[in-house]
């Protein structure tokens, strides 16, 4: 879902595959409008702003064939770039129409990519896969690249080259000189691209790419290549990682570091029948909206908190120390702490601890430590 539109991409265990719907109302680029109300309230909330995308979602869903409870849906939105408040606006209005928030799953576009692209053929990602979209009037290129040389694969998406088909760029061309410039930009562009990289795929997104101006174009991207045209990328991708979460597909060996996904492991250091041991409490790869983790310790004479981070790369593991300065007096493994992580930006983590007292033995004293960590 974005400004310019919407799709919606299903699945049930009674389908072979993920299946696009064709919506009424939609264009020639298969998206259905999405009212500029309902935009609106995912950008800046409100109640009047909920109620409209909730509308507009409620709308959808009810396209999808077939009986429904909103108990039994698990549900992901992807739009182009995911920001704390637009996840929240989102979240709020599902969870208005009765979707439980763990049934809610949120993230960017580049990340749905990366989902549809490894539930393809792996010979089509054996090597680097490029993607080209228009935004804002130029041609975009990336580069989805997996990294083999450590375990798990780390798979990354590049923006590296750009190249500018607006009104501007065109000036006072007729139409057959703009489609032969139209083409050589995109050629080079695609030089560009391609340039020191094996390259075994290339995609490319809507209906704006056309062998009708761009044919020297089209014989590079597919001699000795594959070459794949397509709307439904996106909607298809978040399907996909939807039933990578409900365990519906098994998902290659592979850590996704995306612009939404946690670069760092987090974990702690606990004692379990007197042994210690290493407990992780947000995986590395995990995309930092749905990252939360709340887990109850009970401090042996400590008097802080240390949590572990531990880059995705293998890095140096840093502990970063939260002290609970004026901690209740009293006997030592009589309180009970609440250990609450969770995420406000892919790079910010914020830990908060709560005493809750130990029974009817203390009371809770109602104080909270808090801590940011920077990864």
């Amino acid at each position: 879902m974005s400004a310019e539109g919407a799709q919606i991409t299903w699945y049930h265990a009674s389908l072979e595959e993920p299946q696009t719907l064709s919506l009424p109302g939609e264009g020639e680029d298969g998206l259905m409008n999405v009212p500029s109300e309902a935009w609106k309230g995912a950008m800046r909330g409100g109640r009047f702003g909920t109620q409209a995308l909730a509308r507009f979602l409620g709308t959808l869903i009810d396209m999808v064939p077939g009986e429904k409870q909103v108990r039994d849906l698990r549900i992901a939105i992807t739009v182009p770039a995911l920001t704390q408040s637009l996840g929240d606006h989102i979240a709020a209005a599902l969870e208005g129409m009765g979707f439980e928030r763990r049934n809610i799953f949120l993230q960017d576009w580049k990340t749905s990519f990366y989902y549809y692209v490894v539930n393809m053929r792996r010979e089509l990602w054996s090597g680097d896969v490029a993607f080209l979209r228009v935004k804002n009037q130029q041609i975009v290129g990336n580069i989805l690249h997996i990294d083999r040389s450590v375990k798990p694969g780390v798979a990354t998406i590049e923006e590296i080259a750009s190249a500018d088909v607006s009104e501007r760029a065109r000036g006072n061309m007729t139409e057959e000189a703009w489609d032969r410039e139209r083409d050589r930009r995109l050629y080079d562009l695609l030089g560009r691209l391609f340039e020191r990289r094996n390259v075994s795929t290339s995609y490319l997104y809507g209906n704006y790419f056309d062998r009708s101006w761009a044919s020297r174009s089209f014989q590079y991207l597919t001699f000795r290549k594959h070459a794949f045209q397509g709307q439904n990328l996106f909607s298809k991708g978040a399907c996909y990682c939807v039933m990578a979460r409900m365990g519906y597909i098994k998902m290659p060996d592979l850590l996704f570091m995306g612009v939404d996904q946690i670069s760092e492991e987090i974990g702690i250091r606990v004692r379990v029948r007197g042994k210690e041991q290493y407990q992780v409490l947000i995986p590395a790869g995990q995309n930092w909206y749905e990252a939360h983790c709340q887990i109850d310790i009970i401090p042996d004479e400590e008097q802080s908190v240390t949590i572990l981070t531990t880059p995705a790369d293998g890095g140096e593991t840093v502990g970063h120390v939260l002290r609970l300065d004026h901690f209740p007096d009293r006997e030592n493994r009589a309180t009970r702490l609440r250990m609450t992580i969770y995420f406000t930006a892919p790079e910010r983590c914020e830990v908060e601890v709560e005493d809750l007292g130990f029974g009817g033995f203390y009371p809770a004293a109602g104080r909270v430590w808090k801590r940011q960590v920077m990864l």
